[in-house]
């Protein structure tokens, strides 16, 4: 007789693994405990590998635990059982078999980290490996069944709450998919009241990543005849949780024009089924955007794990983050589109705050103003990751005021940069240019670039101070290295920015100035001396427009990794922080794991989001009266 131990090790609890956990404890075969552990990881710098690699360690490590003793054949058959039920996660790090010695668990359930108090409700799927062979696969005589039942995943639960969707039959799906083969666009409702807008051709769809467009790959063995992605990116997009990833289409690509593009997968049974059908009719992919509250999370890469842009529902609590949290200040609060709500009002020494996505009935509930946006994600940090206590934020945004922030000798938040925002419009960027000792390279510029400098003139004429932070910086930046087309959105340009520097493969690039701008209250970006100095490399030949975005990130990430140096023999630093949307940009994400994680640990939400929920959460610990 073996004892043997199952380990998956996640960087944020998988509900859904507990649940499984859960489940089998009532194996009868063979006696089974259970355990969940909170582990720290060390708090040491990562390899230059892991660095160049993106693969540093979250700080926390979430290892859910199966242990069984039994017989050689015994151990290999619940090795299958388990190794079936438990679905690929975007949250798992790594899973292992070994012998042990004793156990670690027991025999009590565990608590689900997503289920409310008083709750009993399972974890959802639309579908598992079980069911999905069946109703998703047009040789299956199940092919269709919207409603089949799943003894797994119970998956026809959230059909059959929708009369609507429920009443659907296959020859309903097929003619759906018959609407879009014609050329036509198709709005419906599915399950959890979700309204879609789908359609095979990309004009019929707002532009840009923003505008909530997801192209749905229905045939996930094409992905890589359309999209650079790494093997890594297929298995997150293939996971339980369905979500999109931002990718780069294949060079030259005969339809997909964007440089890039939000992709994503099934995540329904009614677009499982409706991708079937228009696969097998030589369909690879189509545009969808949700007309309702978004329900499908965008992820990207970040400290070691992968993480929401904006989380529609999360929750911080003492089961979800594995310590109790500091009382709060408020009871509710809402940043944005995110509002956070304490739960359990009776204990406030033990908080429990729900985040959710903001409606029209919150109108009354406290709005904290975009200034408090990085204060806010940093009281949030301190709260999930409860012990740090010299840490500074790196938080980057592009709807708030992005800063550098840091906690002083007395724990109190500092701000050490905030950066300068751009004036709204191009004319008044290059007026500014001209008024500053850049005049003499803008002339210069002007001259060899006529076509570049009259983009740049023209520059958020159609849509002024709609992007602020660091997204104009680099829509701006891509006007002078020569991307991009007159009359481009912001959006469009930033977007041709990260793309363009997603496919520089070179090893040196040429180092961009971002000098401090002192003088004011909080120290700021000398941003004329930046696009001055991007302007003077391209009129020195440096006429690859990839190596300049590229450069642009690395030059901030290195200039990023000598301001935190300096906080550090000012105050000591033992963590930095990362949020904020423009996080997400995954040049920019890696260059700052690469010139900063080599010299201090990196850390970003494992329960919350980069720049929503996480947002909300923090405002609960502001130290402001509600007006």
């Amino acid at each position: 007789m073996k004892l043997v131990r199952f380990e998956f090790d996640c960087a944020s609890q998988q509900p859904w693994y507990g649940h499984l956990c859960n489940q089998y404890l009532n194996y009868d075969k063979l006696n089974i405990t259970i355990a969940l552990l909170p582990l720290k990881s060390a708090a040491k710098q990562s390899t230059d590998a892991a660095l160049e690699h993106n693969h540093q360690a979250p700080r926390i490590i979430w290892r859910y635990i199966l242990e069984a003793e039994g017989s050689q054949s015994e151990l290999e058959q619940l090795a299958d059982e388990i190794a079936g039920d438990f679905l690929l996660s975007t949250s798992l790090l790594d899973s292992r078999i070994l012998l042990a010695e004793e156990r670690l668990g027991a025999a009590t359930p565990l608590a689900l980290a997503d289920v409310l108090p008083n709750s009993t409700t399972r974890p959802s799927l639309a579908f598992c490996q079980h069911c999905q062979p069946r109703l998703g696969d047009n040789q299956h005589p199940d092919f269709a069944s919207i409603r089949l039942p799943c003894p797994h995943c119970h998956g026809e639960e959230a059909v059959l709450a929708e009369p609507e969707l429920c009443a659907l039959q296959p020859s309903d799906i097929r003619a759906m998919a018959e609407q879009l083969l014609e050329g036509k666009s198709l709005t419906l409702t599915d399950s959890g009241n979700r309204r879609l807008k789908l359609s095979l051709k990309q004009d019929d769809m707002p532009q840009g990543i923003p505008s909530g467009q997801t192209l749905i790959c229905c045939n996930p063995n094409s992905l890589n005849a359309h999209f650079l992605l790494t093997d890594a990116e297929v298995l997150a997009l293939s996971s339980m949780e369905k979500p999109a990833l931002q990718l780069r289409p294949c060079s030259q690509h005969p339809r997909l024009k964007q440089p890039l593009y939000s992709v994503a997968l099934a995540d329904s049974r009614l677009l499982l089924i409706i991708c079937e059908y228009l696969r097998i009719k030589g369909c690879d992919y189509l545009f969808a955007v949700e007309l309702s509250q978004p329900s499908r999370v965008e992820l990207s890469w970040i400290a070691g794990h992968y993480l929401p842009l904006y989380a529609h529902q999360a929750q911080l609590s003492k089961v979800s983050s594995g310590h109790a949290l500091p009382e709060t200040l408020h009871d509710e609060a809402r940043f944005g589109n995110s509002v956070a709500t304490v739960q359990n009002l009776g204990n406030k020494k033990e908080p429990q705050i729900v985040l959710r996505a903001a409606t029209e009935n919150d109108a009354n509930i406290w709005q904290v103003a975009t200034e408090h946006g990085a204060e806010c994600a940093f009281n949030a940090l301190k709260a999930e990751f409860c012990g740090i206590k010299k840490a500074a934020l790196l938080y980057f945004s592009g709807s708030n005021p992005s800063q550098i922030r840091y906690l002083d000798k007395d724990g109190k938040q500092e701000c050490f940069f905030e950066l300068t925002q751009l004036p709204a419009s191009g004319y008044e960027i290059v007026h500014a240019l001209e008024q500053s000792p850049q005049r003499t390279v803008v002339q210069k510029f002007k001259s060899q670039f006529p076509e570049c400098y009259n983009r740049l003139l023209d520059f958020g004429s159609q849509q002024p101070s709609a992007f602020p932070g660091l997204d104009a910086l680099w829509a701006v930046i891509a006007i002078i290295s020569g991307l991009g087309q007159q009359g481009q959105s912001a959006t469009e340009l930033k977007d041709a920015f990260i793309a363009a520097a997603m496919s520089y493969k070179g090893a040196n690039a040429p180092r961009i100035d971002y000098p401090l701008a002192k003088g004011e209250a909080v120290r700021g970006l000398n941003w004329c001396k930046t696009l001055g100095t991007v302007m003077s490399f391209r009129l020195a030949g440096d006429t690859d427009a990839a190596k300049l975005c590229f450069a642009a990130q690395d030059s901030l990430a290195d200039y990023l990794a000598n301001w935190v140096e300096h906080l550090d023999l000012s105050v000591g630093i033992d963590c930095v922080f990362l949020a904020g949307s423009a996080m997400a940009n995954p040049v920019l994400s890696k260059r700052i794991a690469i010139r900063i994680g080599k010299n201090f640990p990196l850390a970003a939400s494992q329960l919350l989001d980069l720049d929503g929920a996480l947002l909300a959460a923090g405002a609960l610990w502001l130290r402001q009266r509600r007006r």
